[in-house]
């Protein structure tokens, strides 16, 4: 590693190892919860067996899914986990269900650290090879990556289908692409708000695949649940716009979690939702104003571009949790390796970057405000993120000829 990067590197690393060790540690004292169903895997798992039962018109009819989760849950309380997504997303889940609990949650968990690999190999391409390892070693250090594979949660899928897309993008496959985002419509928060910046981009044939796809799964779901099976669907959307139940803003990890929080210092929570669409509706308009009409895709600052719309989708994301937070580690890899390409003393904007990243790698920091039901702060770094990208491809745009001048005229 380059001089200028060694303070850095003998921060950072020791921290990944720490960090990484630390988190290890506190998923082996809940082992024991893991196997009783304390986290989110039940809602998976017991929804699989209901589709795999045949009875998947009652997929969403609570009363079945707490019926279903009572047999396997040692951790029931009295109120099932909610399972609130299309039904499609359980052909993933389908094979593990067929095995008792525990045997299911290892498998699962197996293949998403499986996914873990396929991501780092898809994107070390894109990267300077000479800080692969350091990029591995974030991903799986990072809290968010740890807490989705304890919890048996979908986030490295997700996180796996925009990979795929940012690559897809760069090799001009705009179809691919667009049904790689349609899959994630798991979690449309995810991923309508990046089809929005290719709408206005006029990408006909990603919007094409787009659509083919999502009209494809719509078939797909029906054909597992009917007509009755999705509108009780809807009536579980509904409920997740206010506090309680399965939503709690002072846990989520975007613009909505850290509104609810600072409005909580003055007790005006009830204003969350106005102020949250406000905020969310000027980060995604700074976005689209950087964005340009025609980005080169095999350009550095298209990566650049890609990484906001990533952090721009979380911001905006109205609902997310900390293992969803595994999404950022698309923004942060790509962000660390311009800087790290750099061959100039680290300007402010990327000493702020570096102090952001370390920030967010303090060995058990995240545990302490998850445990204080105050996870939403850990979000702070955010918006600094999200900024900091901003600045970086505004400073880049005048520089790239694959801005175009029309571009840059226009930031």
């Amino acid at each position: 590693m380059p001089e200028r990067h060694r303070a850095f590197k003998l921060i950072f690393v020791p921290l990944l190892i720490f960090s990484l060790f630390a988190q290890c540690a506190v998923v082996w004292t809940q082992l024991e919860n893991i196997r009783d169903g304390y986290f989110d895997f039940p809602l998976y798992y017991g929804a699989a067996k209901i589709i795999n039962d045949g009875s998947g018109a009652q997929l969403y009819n609570l009363e079945v899914q707490d019926k279903y989760q009572k047999e396997f849950r040692v951790a029931y309380h009295g109120r099932a986990l909610p399972f609130n997504h299309p039904p499609y997303e359980l052909l993933a889940f389908l094979i593990p269900a067929k095995f008792s609990f525990p045997v299911a949650h290892v498998l699962w968990a197996a293949m998403n650290t499986s996914l873990l690999a396929v991501i780092l190999f898809r994107l070390f391409p894109f990267f300077d090879s000479r800080y692969r390892v350091l990029f591995a070693l974030m991903l799986f250090a990072y809290f968010p990556t740890i807490t989705a594979l304890k919890m048996g949660q979908d986030s490295v899928i997700t996180t796996l289908l925009l990979t795929e897309t940012f690559v897809s993008l760069k090799q001009k496959r705009y179809a691919t692409a667009g049904g790689l985002l349609a899959l994630g419509l798991y979690k449309p928060q995810f991923v309508l708000p990046l089809v929005g910046i290719f709408i206005l981009q006029l990408r006909w044939r990603l919007i094409f695949g787009f659509l083919l796809t999502s009209m494809a799964l719509g078939v797909i779901s029906l054909a597992m649940v009917g007509w009755d099976g999705l509108s009780g669907l809807l009536s579980l959307w509904l409920p997740m716009i206010q506090r309680g139940n399965v939503v709690w803003p002072e846990l989520m990890i975007n613009l909505r979690g850290l509104v609810y929080m600072i409005l909580d210092l003055g007790e005006q929570t009830q204003a969350t939702n106005a102020l949250t669409l406000g905020l969310s509706i000027i980060a995604y308009a700074i976005t689209l104003r950087l964005w340009p009409r025609r980005a080169d895709e095999h350009s550095d600052l298209f990566d650049l571009l890609f990484a906001l719309a990533v952090v721009t989708t979380t911001l905006v994301s109205f609902h997310s949790y900390s293992y969803d937070g595994t999404l950022l580690i698309i923004a942060l890899t790509i962000m660390l390796n311009r800087v790290l390409k750099e061959s100039a003393p680290y300007p402010a904007r990327h000493r702020v970057f570096l102090a952001i990243l370390i920030a967010w790698f303090v060995p058990m920091l995240p545990n302490v405000l998850l445990s204080a039901a105050v996870l939403a702060w850990w979000a702070l770094p955010v918006p600094v993120l999200f900024c900091a990208i901003a600045i970086e491809i505004c400073r880049s745009a005048s520089t790239s000829p694959a801005f175009g001048h029309e571009n840059a005229v226009r930031l």
